[in-house]
């Protein structure tokens, strides 16, 4: 069977190599190991630390994302020197290997102690080649190891570069924030003395921010795992403060109003639709569901002319939305029932998706809703 030892470790070396390249080199980063690697990872840090306080937990998620990337490079190089010292130990048993220390005999054990020191470029010298061929295939595999750490370097700089531009687009929510758990409250220094005012500029970096975050996860996927000390700086709040404040000003105010037809906000919509789906398809536990069925305009005329109390959730919060618009705005005369109307349609099925994204998320990264409503300023631990 030893006829067997060259093909199999070709195969172990072209899958390893392979993974870097797809996960490195590629522009989409999917690794058809390490994405899978990375998902495992996560979900066995979350079922440890699920029994332990939640500052304990927190800080047991916070190192699942950075303990990632030793972990990936680690077994590229254990693929690679695996298929390699399959290699040479068909070349130690017909004799093409050259052992200084007499005791030692021709061995898997071997065969892997030289993988391992000429990937490493150690290159002791008690284990030698004596073939040509043999040390192309050992040269080989100096240069091969000497690509993976080079590439790995290379990796990790862009992954915090990606977790810098997070870091700089949730702070900046933040801080702009009147009130950290309400997505309006963004929106209200743009509107002093109900006058809309900045909202082009703030609409077009927000969306610059989305979309910087959105091409560093294609890139770097193991982005999404990655857990701060502070929630303000995690994906779901991000998210549901950007959908949030978008929704509002493109629907909580009269269609023909200047301030929900600012030009780049539709284009921050569709960003914030666009990530939300590749999220929802590539990361979540569960896909999200359709939209509830939107009330019936009878429905929704009693609760918006009449005052009537709403029983859906859905109508009571696009009620909210439209009064705080109204007040922010200073607009003096009552929307037309109709025109309201319209614009729950559209808004619907955004602000559940929104919803819906956020607290699945949350979930599935192992934050707690009143961490990322209530305080998301505060230290987890």
């Amino acid at each position: 069977m030893d006829w067997l030892l060259g093909p199999v470790g070709v195969v172990l070396i072209l899958v390893g190599v392979g993974d870097v390249f797809f996960t490195v080199l590629h522009y989409d980063g999917f690794g058809f190991i390490s994405s899978r690697l990375y998902h495992r990872l996560f979900d066995a840090v979350c079922f440890v630390t699920r029994p332990l306080p939640r500052r304990y937990r927190a800080f047991g998620l916070s190192t699942a994302a950075p303990l990632m990337v030793p972990v990936t490079i680690i077994v590229w190089i254990l693929l690679v020197s695996f298929g390699y010292a399959m290699i040479y130990y068909a070349g130690m048993r017909s004799r093409d290997f050259s052992l200084s220390v007499p005791r030692l005999e021709p061995s898997f054990v071997e065969a892997l102690y030289f993988s391992g020191i000429t990937i490493s470029t150690l290159g002791l010298g008690d284990v030698t080649p004596t073939s040509s061929l043999y040390q192309v295939i050992a040269v080989s595999e100096a240069l091969t190891g000497f690509g993976i750490l080079t590439l790995a370097i290379t990796y990790v700089l862009g992954i915090y570069g990606v977790l810098q531009q997070l870091g700089v687009l949730s702070a900046g929510l933040y801080h702009q924030a009147q009130d950290t758990s309400d997505p309006l409250s963004i929106l209200t220094p743009h509107f002093p003395d109900g006058e809309h005012r900045g909202l082009e500029t703030h609409m077009m970096q927000l969306h610059r921010g989305l979309v910087e975050i959105y091409e560093g996860i294609r890139r770097y996927p193991i982005v999404y795992y990655y857990h701060s000390r502070r929630a303000y700086r995690s994906l779901p709040y991000t998210f549901r403060m950007v959908g949030g404040m978008a929704a509002a000003l493109r629907w909580g105010l009269p269609k023909d109003h200047p301030g929900s037809q600012t030009p780049w906000l539709p284009t921050l919509i569709t960003g914030h639709k666009t990530i939300v789906t590749y999220l929802d398809e590539r990361y979540l536990s569960e896909r999200l569901k359709n939209p509830p069925d939107p009330v019936p305009f009878e429905t929704f005329e009693a609760a918006f002319e009449r005052g009537k109390e709403p029983s859906d959730p859905w109508l009571g919060r696009f009620l909210q939305i439209n009064l705080f618009m109204h007040e922010l705005a200073c607009l003096e005369e009552a929307s037309d029932p109709q025109e309201a109307y319209d614009r729950y349609l559209r808004w619907l099925p955004f602000a559940y998706h929104n919803r819906a994204f956020f607290e699945t998320a949350a979930e599935d990264l192992g934050y707690e809703l009143d961490e990322l409503e209530g305080g998301p300023g505060e230290k987890l631990f």
